[in-house]
């Protein structure tokens, strides 16, 4: 009976101490927080998550509109192989994301991640107005790094705000609405490009036409969307956490947080998160950066000739992600080991890079194989899990920032290695392309079963407890 005892009060010292230490943890244990992380997942959960995934909507559509017009604008504008890789490298898809997602995740973090929202899509749709109406590829370039920057601005501070307002044990499922809509806007730009085909040159500006329009849809219903109830609580925004309380349906009392100021410079502290999650980030996100602007020039450099074919071409590698990411990750994603499904998810991807680095990509079996394997296996939970443990592994006050930074680094290696993609093609062949893809999937295997954390059912504090071994 007195180890029993002894047990129980070492026990409850620990759980005392943790409470009052580790300021950097800020380890949230009231009442507001957790009617957050215990409730169930509810038709408000879904409403929030989907107005808030509209920015990858938004992402990908300008992604995958910019490559169902690479053909036209190739004849319409004249452009070079150079040339085309300058404006994939300025795209949403690289720099110009790149640089918004720097500038924004410090905003997001000091001011809000509601903040951001009421001026990041009136930027996009001023920008694909400006394509919409492009007469030549300098106001090409102009429309796409406006779209870019807003691009950069909006994703990362989604990631943030789903995160935060998503219960414990529900988290997985929500956060992979972001990669849901993230397949589906280039679907909808896709079927739009078919059906505006007959337009010939003009069928760009029917695209971005489409999308400047869903920006200002999106940007007037986002604007009842809720602010992150762990960002109000952290800066001792009372009467906010309680707004957020009362549209969850929640009967909890918003209490007084601790006021936390933001630092950039904390960042650096959370190192082995950033060691972990930048490498993961490019390694996946230049394969499918490659996919997502390159995919209909890479069919044409294959004998794939038609337009209408391309654009089916690259609806089967969004639908076969969808497919995945309903029947699998959303399925099991809170449920089963995430590190070994990151594992099977990378190996079906470097599978599909695999076969045409010996087969060439001519044949049709191959080329099909390459982006049915791509989009599959990706959405069984490579893509899903790593945003959500990029949003996992990094506290409140700066998790907007470190989305940013993180996020922001794939996009910039994206738009260095797009500069060079064509004419890898035109010197080497696309084998040289599959072979950096399937090298970059078995290294991510390999970080996920080493490093990757174990996050099912926990809170936010505590993945990040967990992870960093703080007591």
């Amino acid at each position: 009976m007195f180890g029993l005892y002894l047990k129980y009060n070492k026990g409850r010292m620990r759980v005392m101490e943790g409470t009052k230490s580790n300021k950097d943890d800020r380890s949230i244990k009231s009442d507001p927080i957790k009617a957050f992380d215990d409730a169930q997942v509810s038709g408000r959960h879904y409403k929030w998550a989907t107005l808030t995934a509209m920015g990858d909507f938004l992402d990908a559509g300008s992604i995958v509109a910019g490559a169902a017009s690479v053909t036209y604008w190739v004849t319409y504008f004249k452009l070079s192989s150079l040339f085309l890789g300058v404006i994939a490298a300025l795209s949403p898809n690289a720099f110009a994301a790149w640089l918004g997602a720097l500038i924004a995740g410090p905003l997001g973090d000091k001011y809000g991640r509601k903040a951001i929202y009421t001026y990041d899509l009136i930027a996009y749709a001023i920008g694909a107005l400006i394509i919409t109406i492009s007469l030549n590829p300098f106001t090409l370039i102009a429309g796409y790094i406006i779209m870019g920057l807003a691009v950069g601005i909006d994703v990362p501070t989604s990631w943030a705000l789903i995160a935060e307002i998503s219960p414990k044990r529900g988290r997985g499922r929500l956060m992979s609405f972001t990669n849901l809509f993230w397949y589906i806007g280039p679907i909808v730009v896709l079927l739009a490009a078919i059906g505006s085909s007959p337009l010939g040159v003009n069928t760009f500006r029917v695209l971005f036409g489409i999308l400047t329009a869903s920006a200002i849809i999106t940007w007037l219903l986002r604007r009842g969307i809720i602010e992150s109830p762990r960002w109000a609580y952290i800066k001792g925004k009372k009467q906010v956490v309680q707004d957020a309380l009362n549209k969850l349906g929640s009967g909890a009392q918003a209490e007084e947080g601790e006021k936390v100021e933001f630092s950039w410079t904390k960042l650096f502290k959370y190192w082995k998160g950033l060691a972990l999650m930048i490498p993961l980030y490019i390694f996946w996100g230049v394969p499918a950066g490659t996919f997502g602007f390159f995919l209909p020039y890479i069919a044409n450099d294959a004998g794939i000739k038609s337009a209408a074919l391309d654009d089916l071409i690259d609806i089967a590698w969004f639908a076969t992600a969808i497919i995945a990411i309903i029947v699998v990750y959303m399925t099991l994603g809170d449920k089963i080991d995430r590190n070994l499904t990151y594992a099977i998810s990378a190996a079906i991807c470097a599978l599909g890079f695999a076969i045409p680095i010996f087969l060439p990509i001519t044949i049709l079996g191959v080329a099909m194989a390459n982006v049915v394997l791509f989009g599959f296996g990706q959405g069984v939970g490579l893509w899903p899990i790593n945003r959500l443990w990029s949003v996992e592994l990094f506290p409140t006050e700066i998790r907007n920032t470190a989305q940013g930074f993180v996020w922001a680094w794939m996009r910039f290696a994206i738009g260095l290695w797009s500069i060079f993609v064509p004419s890898i093609i035109a010197i080497i062949g696309y084998s040289a392309i599959a072979a950096v893809a399937t090298a970059f999937f078995v290294v991510s295997i390999i970080l996920a079963m080493l490093f990757g954390p174990k996050s099912q059912g926990k809170s936010l504090e505590e993945v990040i407890r967990d992870f960093y071994k703080k007591e």
